[in-house]
Order: structure tokens, then sequence, then C-alpha cells
């Protein structure tokens, strides 16, 4: 497991004279997919910046087209770009750049594992075909299962999967099943419901919403380890306050013809 993937610091100039040694270094015949693979794309071309401390602002050359990345961001074309790409770039640079730089994030393969300020872990897979965060350490078996070039690399076939074998918007935690709200969290702390039963929670993703910033969000909330508590705590709540008005209603089970018509 590689807390970050490493890289080459040495001379400028690359083997041929013109690449740094850390671009030249991109293993372009690999499966580029995992994040922990993608990133070794960012961090090369952001070697200079990494050096200076500044804001990583280079958008790899064309390395992205290995990957199931938007079609759209691949190259940059100032006569042809809009607004909103030149966004969704810089989205996904600041990602990248926050991934890198902070201790608390780990990534291995597909996976990327978060340490939370009081002490609770996070984990989850980042799908890139999809732009879902997904049930953690499945895209590895998704991708064997649904490789239909059987060359045994493993990565996404160049068509739309039919069936998925992960869960979507799924977080695993390190309370495991049955947890209690940690001391910590305003209000809900030492608390437990019917429904905090599981390991994993369920945090979706607006359809509307762009991925690198979702998903940027979702890595900051997780680092906080409390917000996260308390709107999961919360939404166990409304699901008692659902199934204690749905028993109340239809005690023995809502008609199918009142379904139809509702």
């Amino acid at each position: 497991m590689n807390k970050k993937t490493n890289q080459n610091n040495t001379n400028e100039h690359g083997w041929d004279g013109d690449v740094h040694p850390e671009i030249a270094a991109i293993d372009h015949n690999a499966n580029l997919e995992p994040i922990e693979k993608l990133m070794t794309i960012f961090s090369a071309y952001n070697h200079q910046h990494r050096a200076d401390g500044t804001a990583w602002a280079v958008w790899p050359d064309w390395e992205l087209v290995l990957t199931s990345m938007n079609d759209d961001l691949h190259f940059e074309d100032a006569d042809r770009d809009t607004p909103e790409i030149i966004a969704e770039r810089q989205h996904w640079l600041n990602l990248m750049q926050f991934i890198y730089d902070t201790d608390a994030i780990t990534l291995d393969g597909y996976t990327i594992i978060i340490d939370g300020y009081h002490g609770h872990q996070f984990t989850f897979d980042m799908c890139l075909e999809y732009e879902y965060w997904v049930s953690p350490r499945s895209l590895v078996e998704h991708y064997q299962k649904t490789n239909e070039n059987a060359t045994g690399v493993l990565g996404p076939p160049w068509k739309r999967n039919t069936l998925l074998y992960f869960s979507r918007h799924e977080i695993e935690h390190s309370l495991g099943e049955y947890w209690v709200c940690p001391e910590h969290v305003p209000k809900y702390g030492g608390q437990s419901t019917r429904y905090t039963h599981g390991n994993r929670f369920c945090i979706d993703k607006e359809d509307s919403e762009i991925f690198p910033l979702a998903l940027l969000t979702l890595i900051q909330l997780c680092i906080d380890d409390t917000e996260i508590w308390s709107m999961m705590f919360e939404q166990d709540m409304k699901d008692i306050e659902h199934h204690e008005f749905m028993e109340r209603e239809w005690p023995g089970g809502r008609p199918d013809q009142d379904w139809e018509y509702q």
C-alpha cells in the first residue's frame, strides 16, 4: 500500500533531452484508471509546482486518453474549450493536489483511504468510468468480471459495461456494525439507533454535480470526521420516522393498488 506514488526527482532534463524524467517514466502500457496510477500522471506534469509549493496548473498533454475520463477534457484547445470544461479541468487539478499534499489520505489502486481527525477511517473506491465513489475493494473484481477482451489486464473495456459488480455511493467506516455515534459529535454523540447496524454509509452525488468537486467535498467531509456522522445519524432517524409512519397507516402492508396511484 502506497501513501503517495514514488517520484524520481533527478535531472530536470529527461532521457530524450526534452521530457522531464517523471513524465517520461509514466508507464503508458499500464492500467492508468486506478486513482493511484492517475495520480502519477498529474503529479509528473506538475513537478515544478510541487517543487515550488504552488498550485497545480499543468494539464497532461495526452495521457488521459488512456483512461475513461470525460473525452472533452483530454486535450486543451483554446478555440473550442468552454468555460465549463476549463473549470472542470481546474477542479481535477485541485483534487489531485489536495490528495497528494494531504497526509490523511492513502491511495491503494482504485481505493481511497482517509484517516479522520478524530481517529476514524473511511474507505471507498473511485470509479472514473462512471464518476461514482463505490464500495471499497470492489472495482478490481468488477473489471475482472466485465473485461471482455480477455487480455488478463485489469481495466475498463472500451465500451460501457452492462453489469455492475459494485454498489455506488458507498463509503465504509471503521466503527463497524451496530455503531454508536462518536462522543465528539454534537447532539448525537454516544447515541445509537436501530438503523445504525451497517458499516457503510450511502452518500449520493447529484447528477448535476461536477465529479472532482463532489469527490473533494466528500474527502474533506471524511477528514473532518464530525459532520458525516451527524448526517448519517439524522438519516437513520428519518428512516425510523418513515417506518413508523408506514406501520401506522398500513399495519398490514401498503396495498399494491395504493402504491400505483400515489
